[in-house]
């Protein structure tokens, strides 16, 4: 059985048929990747209490934190910047409880630029809330309403590299004006843009699929970082059903 994939989406209104209403929304791009890469969607919509995300989180074989707008600063303990648009209190409770379960579950987990983002947070760490502060210039913000392009380079030796290009700039995708700032507790920094920016982190754990990047690989034509999160899941998959067919007393061993 092809393992499922629990996406994240938005909370935002929506018009189709003639109707408006707020909808829980997804580029469908998310769900094509997963379904190329021999995953089983499924899809988690925002306004779920921590009971909710954690028995949700017990039920999937991977995760992706989607992109979205931006967290509220609250949640890690800053203030707010001008240029921070933070308005969907719901999605960021739901996210931050659903990433600090699949921490604490050990179930895959792939963030997509806010869902970095998210990874980041729920481990403790904190974001630069408007990069062209930092580097005087927008190259990583894309178009208004589309994606840029800019290099990022992969550290030698990490989960990342070994599905992604190491020690070497490459193109991606791109469309984000907040970055990690201090990584959180138990990940580290892996991947940068030229101009210094975190571009992906990943667990210290080894043999842990935790990873963010900063970049949009659904929008892109590369789908290995969707075919390791498929690969690391159906082996989630695996050790959980292994572990379901042992006596009470083996399985918690």
């Amino acid at each position: 059985m092809a393992p499922t994939i629990g996406i994240t989406m938005y909370h935002t209104s929506a018009d189709w048929r003639g109707w408006s209403e707020e909808g829980a929304l997804l580029p469908w791009t998310y769900v094509t990747s997963i379904r190329n890469n021999g995953g089983r969607p499924v899809l988690l919509p925002p306004g779920g209490d921590v009971s909710e995300a954690e028995a949700t989180v017990a039920v999937l074989d991977g995760i992706v934190i989607a992109g979205g707008g931006d967290i509220n600063p609250a949640i890690y303990g800053a203030a707010r910047h001008p240029k921070t648009d933070a308005n969907v209190p719901d999605r960021d409770s739901w996210e931050l409880a659903v990433a600090e379960a699949a921490v604490r579950q050990g179930v895959p987990l792939l963030g997509i630029c806010r869902g970095a983002q998210m990874l980041n947070v729920a481990c403790g760490g904190s974001l630069h809330q408007h990069i062209p502060d930092l580097v005087g210039h927008e190259l990583h913000n894309g178009s208004a309403a589309g994606f840029g392009q800019h290099k990022v380079r992969v550290t030698s030796g990490t989960i990342v590299s070994s599905i992604l290009p190491g020690g070497e700039y490459f193109e991606v995708p791109t469309h984000h004006h907040q970055a990690v700032d201090l990584v959180g507790a138990g990940l580290t920094a892996v991947a940068w843009a030229d101009d210094g920016i975190i571009e992906a982190i990943e667990s210290t754990t080894s043999g842990e699929f935790l990873v963010g990047v900063q970049w949009h690989p659904e929008q892109g034509d590369d789908p290995r970082l969707f075919g390791a999160l498929i690969a690391a899941a159906e082996m989630h998959y695996s050790e959980r059903s292994v572990a379901s067919s042992l006596p009470p007393l083996l399985a918690g061993a």
